[in-house]
């Protein structure tokens, strides 16, 4: 008897675990405590007054990360919405205290490195991290949310264990808002009664009202949800015309230091190819000054203080112009002929990208292992002293 027991016990552990067996509890907090979630929904917003609804494309990635005290979920969230001027799009991830959005062609980032305070419990919506568009749709903030409603006396939450959702069998968790007696909001949750994760959610507001609003979010959910971590790197792979045209912030660039430079292979004003991995040695502590042609003023004070600090270095080094244009008659215009140990390259947007680099020029100094020890960020006038101490701290 006792081997059947634990016969049970195993195949009971095995068995997916079903909705309609739980409680509003036990849902809440399967949804809180969801690992990972992947899917996509469609979000559909009714207007008072209009009998057109605005309608969301959504794609949704999630996983719970237990010891991030800032937010229940690291995510990215990849949004679209036809308009009469054609398809708007953005996103947003947030991960380890780091958030970035796109929309309206501003890439906007959040660090706590940086800043904190926007990410404060104090802060509106809770953080910049916990009030960004449609992260209520994700399931782990599903749950926080619900979690918030069962301990308010103004809800109350109802569970209908078997009903059904555009065809297939559902669990409905209902939260009903009344205030002084009146119901002034309305939100079901349909669940797959399989795994608890989300099939529909449907909010109600000011029900009868002139202002009365239905927002439907319908999800398709992936049957084998992937995580892949989330890092700048992966946002800048993913998005790479977002982080080079539209970024506003040099936060990448100034936590460059003692990271390796990255991969990169532009060409060169004669016409060859030059070839940089990241990791790989340049022989030679290396001065990269990534420089915008059509910038103006500065670029020739600039590319001349570059080349003072390199001549009076007390030993041989390397010196990188990367230029972001494509004219090499521009480029030779303003460097004229190449001294001793310079490289010229061309259309080096990508690399101003991948280094974070938001504003031109920059000025990076590695050592011979290709390791950045040192960066000037905008034109400065001491520019040739601080390039050559760099460089004397590295011989």
């Amino acid at each position: 008897m006792k081997e059947i027991a634990e016969l049970l016990m195993v195949l009971t552990a095995l068995t997916p675990l079903r909705a309609s067996a739980l409680d509003v509890d036990d849902l809440i907090s399967e949804l809180e405590n969801t690992p990972v979630f992947e899917g996509s929904a469609t979000l559909s917003v009714s207007l008072p007054q209009s009998d057109t609804d605005v309608v969301y494309t959504l794609k949704l990635r999630s996983a719970s990360v237990p010891t991030d005290s800032l937010s229940p979920a690291s995510y990215l969230i990849e949004w679209s919405l036809p308009t009469p001027m054609g398809i708007a799009d953005g996103f947003t991830a947030y991960f380890d205290g780091n958030l970035y959005r796109y929309r309206d062609s501003r890439l906007q980032e959040y660090h706590t490195a940086w800043d904190s305070v926007p990410f404060r419990s104090t802060a509106p919506g809770g953080g910049v991290q916990r009030s960004a568009q449609f992260t209520s749709l994700l399931p782990q903030f599903l749950g926080a949310e619900l979690r918030a409603m069962s301990s308010n006396p103004d809800y109350t939450l109802t569970l209908t264990p078997e009903t059904s959702c555009n065809g297939s069998k559902a669990t409905l968790l209902t939260a009903e808002r009344r205030v002084d007696g009146e119901k002034v909001q309305e939100r079901k949750y349909f669940l797959d009664p399989s795994t608890c994760m989300p099939l529909r959610v449907v909010t109600e507001s000011n029900p009868g009202s002139i202002s009365e609003q239905t927002i439907i979010a319908d999800y398709t959910l992936s049957p084998t949800p992937l995580w892949q971590p989330l890092s700048e790197e992966f946002l800048i792979s993913r998005y790479p015309d977002l982080f080079e045209k539209y970024r506003e912030s040099n936060f990448r660039i100034e936590n460059m230091r003692d990271t390796p430079l990255p991969t990169f292979a532009l060409p060169t004003t004669t016409g060859d190819r030059y070839l940089h991995h990241r990791g790989e040695a340049f022989g030679s502590p290396t001065v990269i000054a990534i420089i915008d042609p059509t910038s103006g003023a500065f670029n020739s004070q600039l590319i001349a203080d570059v080349r003072t600090a390199a001549d009076a270095a007390s030993s041989a080094s390397n010196v990188i112009f990367a230029f972001t244009g494509t004219d090499a008659d521009v480029v030779e215009t303003l460097t004229g002929d190449a001294h001793t140990g310079e490289t010229m390259l061309l259309n080096a947007n990508s690399l101003a990208r991948d280094c974070g680099a938001s504003a031109l020029p920059v000025v990076i100094v590695t050592d011979r292992e290709g390791i950045v020890k040192n960066l000037v960020l905008g034109f400065n006038n001491n520019l040739a002293d601080v390039v050559l101490q760099s460089l004397e701290l590295l011989f």
